[in-house]
């Protein structure tokens, strides 16, 4: 029976421990706003699922400072009017909630000290308060007073409580109002003397225009004698209808704020209101050349387009060479045309590259880059080469055309040739580009560069198309070849009577006559690296051609025929490397010794050991690096 007994109270007792609710936090519901009267408490209970529960009794209120605020048991709380830090808590069990009050003494009563009596200037009323603690507050221009007058015709009262008597007779009362306090003062004006001019209206007195610095405008009153009067700016009601374009303050002075756009400045004093419109226009406000300027020897005489990043007042930024005037320090080291386009003439010396642009007004706004030219040894061109033969193919002619300098540089220089024919009948050039024409017949053109020239020579569809598969003659499509460490592949082509070609390579026999200078064998060229001439030859299919191959001193020198730049620009700070490839299969880290440039210095950075980082955040720019002649980029 015992046992029984207690296993029935066991589980009676279970509901009860299971029923009971346990709180991990407690919250005070209400805002607590400090002032007169009574405020009622309440609290929620947060159990440990996040579950909320309004409890509806037994809570502990406590206030750290009583002398700012008391609270009762059932959480009615006061404030004395007393300023200061205070937090009210509440307790239940072992948990609790608190919100802590930073009070300030409210305002219970508010006086206008000084009376209202007529003055011929303007002066303003001094608003008091009564706080709280007992202590007296006046009250600035910020703070949120309204006045008001009862007639404006005998006084005005502006927003900052500034009194402005017409000069008419008559009562008047002027009224301050703070919540929902106020307090007002009257007078009535009687002037022993007749007014003799009265105000009609009011007017701004500058022409406003945009300017930096910030303006003081002058506030006048027209008279009814065509007079005008100056305004003490105080006593009026400025606003601006566009704080973004511009912003006037109580004392009638603007500030622009540099963004284009139109504002409406409105004045209001006594009964008369005037407006003006003012309009500002998009301008430049900076201007910053982009391209960073190490120079390289490589840009002598290759023209480069410089750009600038302008900053408008707007807050626009834009990539630009147009509207822009360029202008350098000496036309001897190198010239810049109106779009921005610079020619390094290879003089040495030091140049100042200018850029300008019109800002507020027609001021202008410039940016600057210094570069410095060194001594450059000038290398004399020795031999030109076009690289195929023409070869009877329809359209435009396409060719390569190198120069090789004395110290072994050689450098493409197929966009800077000037082109003639001695066949205008089957070969036309128009704007430095070649096309063949539509008649059959000998082509011959020959290319100018550096006082240099080389002339090739061919057929254009001799036969034309008398038998499409006949073959009608046999070529070497290169015209001429440059002496090169690397085995160089030559192509045998087979032209057929419809004018066409194919590649006979494979089918002809080549021959060298100087095998001490060049061999070759099933096409592939390879020169021993011996000063003289050889004569190949490429015969079969009952055809023969040729072509003659010279190397010289200068053609033996080591030199850099390509550059690379390893790495990429794909976070905040990037290191790159730059490797040259040497004509005699070297290849060699030059990381520490190329010139590195980047295209946008308001974009990317770049040190002299090709270190690139984005100060402002990612955009589009090129890094570029340059040794040996040779150049290399990398984009982003």
């Amino acid at each position: 029976m015992v046992f029984t007994l207690a296993f029935a109270l066991l589980f009676w007792v279970s509901p009860l421990v299971a029923n009971a609710v346990t709180y991990t936090n407690l919250e005070i519901n209400e805002e607590i706003i400090p002032g007169e009267g009574t405020t009622y408490l309440t609290a929620t209970g947060v159990q440990a699922d996040g579950v909320k529960q309004m409890i509806q009794g037994n809570l502990v209120w406590k206030s750290s400072d009583v002398s700012i605020a008391t609270i009762t048991k059932g959480g009615r709380l006061e404030f004395s009017g007393k300023g200061g830090m205070v937090t009210i808590s509440v307790y239940k069990g072992g948990v609790s909630g608190k919100k802590t009050i930073h009070v300030e003494p409210w305002v219970k009563s508010i006086d206008i000290e000084n009376s209202l009596a007529y003055s011929s200037e303007p002066y303003r009323l001094v608003l008091k308060g009564c706080l709280s603690d007992g202590s007296v507050k006046y009250f600035g221009s910020d703070e949120k007073v309204v006045w008001s007058t009862s007639n404006p015709w005998v006084a005005w009262v502006n927003s900052q409580g500034i009194v402005t008597f017409t000069g008419e007779e008559g009562y008047v009362s002027v009224k301050a109002a703070y919540k929902e306090f106020s307090n007002a003062v009257n007078t009535t004006v009687d002037n022993e003397d007749d007014t003799v001019a009265w105000i009609k209206g009011i007017k701004i007195k500058e022409d406003i225009k945009y300017a930096v610095e910030k303006q003081k405008l002058t506030l006048v009153a027209i008279m009814s004698d065509e007079s005008e009067k100056v305004i003490a700016s105080e006593s009026a009601d400025w606003v601006s209808s566009d704080k973004k374009v511009l912003m006037v303050n109580n004392e009638g002075e603007i500030t622009f704020t540099g963004v284009y756009g139109v504002s409406k400045i409105e004045v209001s004093y006594g009964r008369y209101d005037y407006e003006t419109v003012v309009k500002v226009g998009r301008f430049l406000k900076s201007i910053s050349i982009n391209q960073s300027l190490n120079f390289t020897s490589a840009w002598v005489d290759e023209p480069r387009t410089l750009s600038v990043t302008g900053i408008y007042n707007d807050g626009t930024k834009m990539i630009q060479t147009s509207d822009i005037t360029w202008s350098v320090s000496n036309s001897k080291v190198a010239n810049i045309t109106e779009e921005g386009i610079i020619t390094f003439t290879g003089e040495a010396g030091e140049i100042t590259i200018i850029a300008s642009g019109r800002g507020c007004e027609g001021e202008l706004v410039k940016d600057s880059v210094t570069v410095e030219v060194p001594v450059i040894e000038k290398s004399l061109p020795k031999r030109l080469y076009i690289n195929n033969n023409p070869i009877g193919e329809k359209g435009i002619y396409s060719a390569q055309v190198i120069c090789i300098y004395n110290n072994g540089e050689r450098k493409d220089v197929t966009k800077n040739v000037k082109w003639y024919t001695s066949t205008p009948e089957t070969v036309s050039i128009y704007e430095e580009a070649v096309y063949f024409s539509a008649n059959p017949g000998k082509v011959e053109l020959t290319a100018n560069y550096g006082g240099l020239s080389d002339t090739i020579s061919g057929y254009n569809n001799l036969l034309g198309s008398i038998d499409k598969n006949r073959i009608c003659r046999v070529i070497i499509k290169e015209h001429k070849v440059y002496f090169s460490f690397i085995p160089v592949k030559l192509t045998g082509l087979a032209i057929l009577g419809d004018g066409t070609n194919k590649d006979v390579t494979s089918q002809l026999k080549w021959y060298s006559n100087q095998p001490s200078v060049a061999t070759i064998k099933e096409g592939t060229l390879v020169f021993t690296g011996r000063l003289g001439k050889a004569r190949i030859t490429a015969q079969g299919l009952g055809f023969r051609d040729g072509l003659e191959v010279e190397v010289f001193p200068e053609d033996l020198r080591t030199r850099i025929d390509k550059l690379e730049i390893e790495g990429d620009l794909s976070r905040g700070a990037n290191q790159l490397r730059a490797w040259a490839y040497y004509n005699d299969n070297t290849v060699l880290d030059v990381t520490k010794l190329v010139v590195w440039n980047t295209s946008n210095k308001n974009v990317a950075v770049v040190s002299r050991d090709g270190n690139v980082m984005f100060p402002k955040g990612f955009d589009s720019v090129i890094i570029s690096a340059s040794y040996g002649g040779k150049s290399a980029e990398v984009k982003r």
